[in-house]
């Protein structure tokens, strides 16, 4: 049997061209190897789609407003918890107000639509009141109307009335507020936040790990003390005490903080100050089995310097680990975003976030569950994509697991 194998593989060699057997001898380049072995991860690939889209909107956001042309934080208090694919109007006082400011910005413009709306008899009223009055009527007969007058003057004015009248994907929330755009700008900050927060709790680990792990001895043991203390801590209550403190009153803060980003600014620094502990010992784990390797030291046998080794030689091989930590250390930042702002002590409104959009709901639960479901269901997506990102890179990158 084993004969007749070999005379195959035989026969099917010689049949390969001198081309194809060259690309088959050919070795791999490694991210070629690292992605074909990622792409064999289906759960770490629809994870990395979705955090794709995640991100693109986040991105895009001002884009996707500018499309809507709605507003996250423009409020209609007449249209409060409406359900998902519903078309609101807004209230008569909006209407007047905005036609008001028309008229005021616009008086000549004003005046040819009004003569023409009474000379048309689209409305039986006295000129200066005209435009009020097509206010008032439904904004699609008031569109068709304005339409049919055929001026130049009514652009302006039909754009209004466009505005008058909003589709809401996701309906809206207890302050008439479309869900739809407020998750969109919640994305961006939550994922924000997120990001941030995981990439600097990673570089704050690097740092201190492999400054323990290369050094050992009292710096070791006092690093990792630190670690430790900081590792017992319950994290949400020191949490929330900390995200009581008001960082607009320490000095050299006030420069870079202001009332609208200090909220955000103050998440960040927190959840850093409590995300890297892992990350630290996790580093130090990978430093100590490393140093004692022989391209370790025949690096010192040749004088290099210890930030050369530890930067050039030794950072590279704790990239599989500290990748993997970075994407699940997005997930738990998210996690304690919303935790913190689900408790009204993390992001402030009216900036949106999916943590506090899931506070504002939680007396709406039966009235609009929808209010609470949707910002709870785009935390377990981005937590769990994150957490298959992290599984697959870990399976792609670790050395031991590559197929040559």
């Amino acid at each position: 049997m084993s004969e007749m194998t070999m005379n195959e593989i035989e026969i099917d060699n010689n049949q390969l061209s001198a081309k194809d057997r060259a690309e088959l001898e050919k070795a791999q380049p490694m991210w070629k190897m690292i992605l074909t072995q990622f792409m064999d991860h289906k759960l770490a690939v629809a994870g990395a789609a979705i955090i794709s889209i995640f991100m693109l909107v986040a991105i895009f956001a001002g884009t996707i407003q500018a499309v809507t042309g709605i507003d996250p934080d423009a409020q209609n208090v007449g249209n409060r918890y409406l359900a998902p694919m519903t078309t609101a109007s807004v209230g008569l006082d909006v209407r007047e107000t905005e036609i008001e400011r028309f008229i005021t910005d616009n008086p000549e413009a004003a005046d040819v639509v009004q003569k023409a709306l009474v000379e048309k008899g689209i409305v039986a009223v006295a000129e200066a009141d005209a435009i009020y009055e097509l206010g008032a009527q439904e904004i699609s007969k008031a569109l068709s109307d304005l339409k049919s007058l055929n001026i130049a003057e009514t652009a302006g004015l039909v754009s209004i009335f466009n505005n008058f009248e909003t589709f809401h994907l996701f309906g809206t929330d207890e302050l008439g507020r479309d869900v739809f755009i407020r998750l969109v700008y919640g994305t961006r900050v939550s994922m924000g936040v997120g990001v941030l927060v995981a990439i600097a709790s990673a570089l704050i680990g690097l740092l201190i790990g492999s400054i323990a792990g290369f050094y050992g001895g009292m710096i070791d043991t006092f690093l990792m003390r630190v670690t430790d203390a900081l590792l017992s801590l319950p994290h949400i209550p020191v949490l929330i005490v900390i995200a009581a403190i008001d960082l607009s009153k320490i000095p050299w803060l006030k420069a870079i903080i202001s009332t609208s980003n200090e909220s955000i600014f103050k998440m960040i620094i927190i959840l850093c100050l409590f995300s890297w502990m892992s990350v630290a010992r996790l580093v130090r784990g990978s430093i100590l089995s490393i140093r004692e390797r022989e391209f370790v030291l025949a690096a010192k046998t040749l004088g290099a310097k210890d930030s050369t080794i530890i930067i050039r030689h030794m950072f590279p091989n704790v990239i599989a680990p500290m990748l993997v930590a970075i994407t699940l250390g997005v997930g738990e930042s998210i996690l304690f975003e919303a935790a913190l702002s689900f408790l009204g002590l993390g992001i402030m409104p009216p900036t949106p976030s999916w943590g506090n959009m899931l506070n504002n709901a939680q007396e709406l639960i039966y009235q609009a569950p929808f209010l609470a479901v949707l910002p709870g269901l785009l935390i377990f997506l981005t937590t769990v994509s994150f957490n298959y990102l992290g599984d697959g890179l870990q399976d792609a990158i670790d050395p031991k697991a590559i197929r040559r």
